[in-house]
């Protein structure tokens, strides 16, 4: 009984319930107690402390409630002992009962040396061994598919997206814009793309902060726009020319300056050699090159400066319901976009998305700044993103 009430104070930071010291003690055996603490240890509430702790995040627990049960188990000696007994299955070395102990003593709490035993190198060994599937959650890969919510469940590509350091990374904040810059940064790593020896070119690139995160992961990255026009004073102001001259104004973190720089270029009439490029992308821009002949272009521009092997990224508007609109395009017009000759989808696209989802299109003339912004509406023409990404063969 004793040490049932124990380890739930270790492993899972709480008292145990009545129905749960029932209930393990039906098979509890004091000369094997591994069974017992395997269980506790294989639990989605471990799970979530544990990765809490990893993320440096809040765990849930009430820090002083957690700490008031750890100091009802003995003194700090028996405490340490305790914790290695149960989270290491061995007793303490005398170094490390002595290091805890001294920490306790300076004033450490013992919910920071179950942390630090948690997330020792030693424990995740253990941990592995005992639950090698542990917070496996089924989650969404497809590169290629309509802007996709399933994404904000994928902890690989959550990952991504607060690294991107300036995006709100809460479902109830997810945005087609959201969901491009990190499935752009997804897709590349998913292609092994992201390496130091990798070349990017970016068109209709703005001043995004991918751009500033590729700069950190890649060789060389050049942004290429017009910078001039509508987009200099509404939205984001993505087109303000004076990136061009100062890129550093615009960088939301710190980043390697000599690996990027701006150009102002057509995207239609690319000013590099063929097979200049690692990769090319665009996201959300060649809808506005002057309609499909334009996007098509833009494409095979695109393509021609890739190397034999590279990948185009691309994302742009894709009209769920109602009629045609000139800058977004039917399904069947963003084949046409993307069957040019020389490249070959890495994937089918995934068109199925919206027949999974119910979703509420946001009305962009009316609350273009709500979220969730996945779906939007002008007038009756109601779009989303498409996201793809093909190989120059």
């Amino acid at each position: 009984m004793h040490f049932i009430d124990e380890a739930f104070w270790i492993v899972l930071g709480r008292e145990a319930s009545a129905v749960e010291r029932r209930d393990q003690l039906r098979d509890f055996d004091s000369d094997h107690t591994s069974g017992f603490v395997g269980r506790l240890l294989s639990s989605p509430e471990f799970r979530v402390m544990a990765n809490a702790w990893k993320n440096d995040r809040e765990t849930g627990r009430v820090l002083a409630a957690q700490e008031h049960g750890l100091r009802a188990l003995g003194t700090d000696d028996r405490f340490v002992r305790l914790a290695y007994a149960v989270l290491q299955d061995r007793e303490p070395d005398e170094e490390g009962l002595q290091y805890f102990v001294n920490a306790l003593t300076a004033g450490g709490t013992r919910v920071d040396v179950v942390r630090a035993i948690v997330l020792s190198d030693e424990f995740q060994r253990r941990y592995w061994n005992i639950t090698p599937d542990a917070g496996v959650v089924p989650t969404d890969i497809q590169l290629c598919e309509l802007a996709n919510p399933a994404k904000w469940d994928n902890p690989e590509w959550m990952a991504l997206l607060r690294d991107l350091q300036t995006i709100p990374d809460h479902k109830l904040s997810m945005h087609r814009k959201s969901y491009e810059l990190t499935q752009l940064l997804y897709a590349l790593r998913r292609l092994g793309r992201l390496r130091d020896d990798t070349s990017v070119l970016s068109v209709g690139a703005g001043h995004e902060c991918v751009l500033y995160w590729l700069a950190n992961h890649v060789g060389r990255v050049v942004a290429t726009d017009l910078y001039e026009g509508i987009w200099q004073s509404v939205g984001a102001r993505e087109g303000d020319e004076h990136v061009l001259t100062a890129p550093e104004e615009y960088a939301p973190f710190e980043y390697r300056r000599d690996r990027l720089t701006f150009r102002k270029m057509d995207g239609r009439h690319l000013e590099f050699e063929d097979g200049t490029f690692d990769v090319a992308y665009s996201l959300s821009s060649i809808e506005h090159f002057g309609g499909l002949a334009g996007a098509k272009e833009a494409v095979d521009e695109m393509a021609r400066v890739v190397r034999r092997g590279g990948i185009l990224a691309l994302a742009t508007e894709y009209i769920l319901s109602g009629p045609p609109h000139p800058e977004a395009f039917r399904p069947v017009e963003v084949h046409d976009v993307l069957n040019r000759p020389g490249l070959r989808l890495v994937q089918p696209i995934d068109e199925a998305v919206y027949q999974r989802y119910e979703y509420a299109a946001v009305d962009l003339y009316q609350n273009p700044h709500q979220t969730p912004h996945m779906v939007v509406r002008m007038n009756e023409t109601v779009f989303t993103s498409v996201f793809a990404v093909l190989e120059r063969q």
